[in-house]
């Protein structure tokens, strides 16, 4: 390595760091340790034993410079991160065993937080930011969180925002890098789209599908293809032969209006038993 060269990792190395979320470690640690393998949480031993590491990827999410996320794929990381671990500190904080009774929609989506040194909802957040919503609710997204936003928007995200249901998609074991992101949101976009969470079919023949593609179909399609086509892309071959009669070439559009089709959520915290 030439002397020019070592000058020059030397002076691009703080950059690197920088731009990197120093809530990687102690999220991943928090997440290894109360993630199970159906999906559920264990908050109890969060609240014993990793609330500390929890507090320090918050107080990280809250400092982190927005100038250092330079990509998408470092922003996108790093919003979804800051999403599931303020998440997880709204339910061990409220103590909430379900969403919508007791009113956690507003303590989780609606309450102000710090997020790279500016105050912003998870809302605001996922739909504002990283969905590139103009407004949130009746809101203008401000400025400075419209800087935020990736380019576009990737509808493999709904695959990795948690928001403490039942039948969120299952949080991952460890914390987001902009290094491994894609490869990430195609494994939990797979995995959910191989999973009951996602679409089922019972007895009678009829479908139901996760409220998920109800609420981000336009995500979804925006590529062009039909909802149905898009579930089917993602799943697993044995299981789209399944599926395909009753989902390929079908809109959103489609399915909402077929009788034989519904779109479900089980808003029950997905506390460990």
């Amino acid at each position: 390595m030439t002397r020019r060269t070592l000058v020059a990792l030397l002076l691009l190395a703080p950059l690197a760091v920088a731009a990197q979320p120093a809530v990687e470690a102690p999220l991943t640690r928090v997440l290894r340790a109360v993630v199970r393998d159906d999906g559920r949480v264990d908050y109890r031993r969060l609240a014993a034993e990793h609330r500390d590491d929890l507090h320090a990827a918050l107080r990280a999410i809250g400092a982190q410079d927005p100038a250092a996320l330079r990509t998408d794929a470092q922003k996108t990381a790093f919003l979804v991160n800051a999403y599931n671990a303020h998440v997880l500190e709204r339910v061990l904080a409220t103590g909430a065993t379900h969403v919508e009774r007791q009113d956690l929609f507003g303590a989780l989506f609606r309450e102000p937080l710090a997020v790279a040194g500016q105050s912003m909802t998870l809302d605001q957040l996922e739909h504002g930011v990283l969905r590139r919503q103009d407004r949130v609710g009746a809101v203008r997204v401000p400025r400075s969180l419209r800087a935020l936003r990736p380019a576009t928007v990737d509808p493999r995200i709904h695959a990795a925002l948690n928001c403490a249901a039942v039948s969120c998609p299952p949080l991952l074991d460890r914390a987001y890098t902009a290094a491994t992101l894609d490869a990430d949101l195609g494994a939990r976009w797979r995995a959910f789209l191989g999973s009951s969470r996602a679409a089922r079919i019972d007895g009678r023949g009829r479908l139901t599908l996760s409220s998920l593609f109800d609420w981000f179909a336009e995500d979804v399609e925006a590529d062009g293809d039909p909802l149905g086509d898009a579930i089917l892309a993602g799943m697993p071959r044995q299981r789209a032969a399944t599926y395909r009669r009753h989902l390929a070439g079908r809109s959103a559009a489609d399915l909402r209006a077929d009788a034989r089709v519904r779109f479900a959520y089980d808003w029950t915290v997905n506390r460990s038993r």
